[in-house]
């Protein structure tokens, strides 16, 4: 009996040493919700960004920020709708032009496209040498359609995806990222109240 008290007193001196030090919560109170912050960005993007790192700032230990992701989704949803405003003013632009000349005979209605010499130049569009001998093309409708329709799946992929990563950013927000795991060793009782020795290892 001797022995298995020198054994307990020894593992449970053990296990003071053995346990790390865990996130520190400076707000007690704090629970970070997930949907919360996907739901924010679907709404407003970048305010899911932003309800992340007003948790990261409720643990001492954190060191990721997420705020400086909501100026590059901004920067990505502007680019997409400047080109698509762009390409749809060219589009909108050309296709007057084209229904123009259909009703009165080839007349130009807007000097800006007088280079388009005829009605399949200004739907598929072409190309001519310049004086340097260089290539140049000409775009046509078709062209400033399709680049229209793209811009408007990338906007609303860079809106999918900020959604995305404010949702998965904040499964990290109260995950333990210590270097150690929470390690212990306990004595208990075995089947048949025997003595014996459990080890516990915590990996959150």
């Amino acid at each position: 009996m001797t022995r298995y008290t020198v054994i307990f007193c020894l593992l449970y001196s053990i296990t003071g040493f053995a346990n790390p030090k865990d996130s520190v919560r400076l707000d007690t109170s704090y629970h970070h919700n997930l949907n919360r912050a996907a739901l924010l960005s679907t709404i407003i993007p970048g305010s899911g960004q932003i309800y992340n790192e007003i948790g990261y700032r409720k643990y001492a230990n954190k060191k990721h920020r997420a705020w400086w992701k909501t100026p590059i989704i901004y920067g990505g949803l502007g680019a997409c709708a400047y080109y698509f405003y762009q390409n749809n003013q060219m589009a909108n632009l050309i296709k007057k032009e084209y229904l123009f000349r259909e009703l009165n005979d080839g007349e130009i209605l807007d000097e800006r496209l007088s280079h388009y010499e005829d009605q399949n130049a200004l739907i598929e569009g072409y190309q001519y040498l310049n004086a340097q001998s260089q290539t140049v093309e000409v775009k046509g409708f078709n062209l400033y359609a399709k680049r229209r329709d793209i811009f408007i799946f990338a906007f609303i992929g860079v809106w999918g995806l900020n959604v995305l990563e404010a949702y998965v950013d904040a499964h990290f927000v109260s995950f333990d990222i210590s270097e150690d795991l929470s390690f212990a060793w306990a004595p208990t009782l075995m089947a048949g109240n025997y003595p014996g020795l459990s080890l516990r290892l915590s990996l959150y």
